[in-house]
């Protein structure tokens, strides 16, 4: 395990030395989320103006879902890389699970973006769009663990597509279509309550909705506690098939390896 932490801090470390591109990527999330901000006012024709409750909650779920989506990005292409360069051997050949050197390495570059980018971003933005506070400290909690257990099913989504690339010489196509569902289905572009019911009762049997809805939902009070606990079953249960899944096409990626030679 001491291995794994070290691979996180190295990540973490090489982070550092690009810092002034997580800057500027915090200069662009602001941005963004005013320019989306200042759309939804435009078309909103519930409030005149942005201290309006029903504006506010729209405001607060646009600041998180962008903020969320800025420390949840990960490196699409770091397997195919590998695979396409040749590393992946060495990486094998390596007293190391290949699985959670790749999860140390993300978790230490989330850690960057939590404390270099998602802070003051989030301060800059409690100041500048006067979001709301979450509901309670307890709805606070319950939002940190939703949304720890929402990067965990982004992040096994994610490994799955990296499989791909052992059968796929090309997985960008495969990674545009994956995220185009996330942006939509995961409430990450548009709250799921402006959508059809039907809709959304068909997401409620997928996992995108448990990656941002859910968790800030959570944090504006907007779920019963009752459903919380529901919710947060039904994102570990999709962490453990989600998981599984990966682990199986894993294996088959590396007997794939084995067979061809390399």
């Amino acid at each position: 395990m001491r291995a794994y932490l070290e691979f996180a801090k190295r990540s973490f470390q090489n982070n550092l030395v690009y810092r002034l591109d997580y800057i500027a990527g915090v200069l662009n999330a602001i941005v963004m989320i005013f320019v989306n901000i200042s759309i939804w006012k435009a078309v909103n024709e519930d409030g005149d103006s942005i201290e309006s409750i029903q504006l506010q909650i729209l405001v607060t779920y646009i600041v998180l879902s962008f903020l969320m989506q800025l420390i949840y990005t990960m490196d699409e292409y770091i397997v195919e890389n590998k695979v396409r360069s040749g590393t992946i051997s060495m990486d094998l050949l390596k007293p190391i699970n290949f699985r959670l050197y790749l999860f140390s390495m993300h978790l230490g570059t989330l850690a960057f973006r939590i404390i270099m980018q998602f802070i003051p971003a989030f301060i800059v933005s409690a100041y500048i769009f006067r979001i709301l506070p979450v509901f309670s400290l307890q709805m606070f909690f319950y939002f940190l663990l939703s949304a720890i257990m929402g990067y965990l099913i982004l992040y096994n989504l994610n490994y799955i597509v990296w499989m791909s690339t052992f059968w796929f010489y090309w997985s960008f196509s495969l990674v545009t279509i994956k995220d185009a569902l996330i942006m939509v289905l995961s409430g990450a572009l548009v709250p799921l309550w402006f959508m059809p019911t039907w809709l959304t009762d068909i997401i409620a049997f997928t996992p995108f909705g448990y990656i941002f809805s859910t968790p800030i939902l959570i944090y504006l009070g907007m779920m019963p506690e009752s459903d919380i606990f529901d919710n947060l079953t039904r994102q570990f249960v999709w962490i453990v098939i989600l998981f599984l899944v990966g682990k199986g096409l894993w294996l088959m990626a590396k007997n794939k390896l084995v067979i061809q030679g390399g």
